[in-house]
């Protein structure tokens, strides 16, 4: 079987989640009230890394990533996403 292997920095609470990118592309579309989330091997990569990365145990609950349009990973036309650590197992 192969395997995949992926890594992240090290929270440093100086400067906050870090995801390194390979310039990967993501789509994030709402079709009837689903989130949709599209993505080349190197987005889906890259968003695996931003979910590593709040899932280390030292960042704070509530450390997040603002993923706008246009800005990497993010596709021009996509809607924006936020992904972000939330400690407790109820809704936030």
């Amino acid at each position: 079987m192969t395997e995949n292997s992926l890594s992240v920095p090290a929270y440093d609470p100086a400067i906050g989640v870090v995801a390194p990118t390979e310039d990967g592309t993501v789509v994030v579309e709402i079709v009837g009230g689903s989130v949709e989330i599209f993505g080349d091997p190197g987005g889906l990569r890259d968003l695996a890394r931003m979910c590593l990365a709040l899932a280390d145990p030292r960042p704070p609950d509530g450390a997040h990533i603002h993923l706008d349009a246009g800005i990497d990973p993010l596709d021009r036309g996509s809607a924006s996403l936020m992904l972000a650590r939330h400690n407790s197992t109820s809704t936030p």
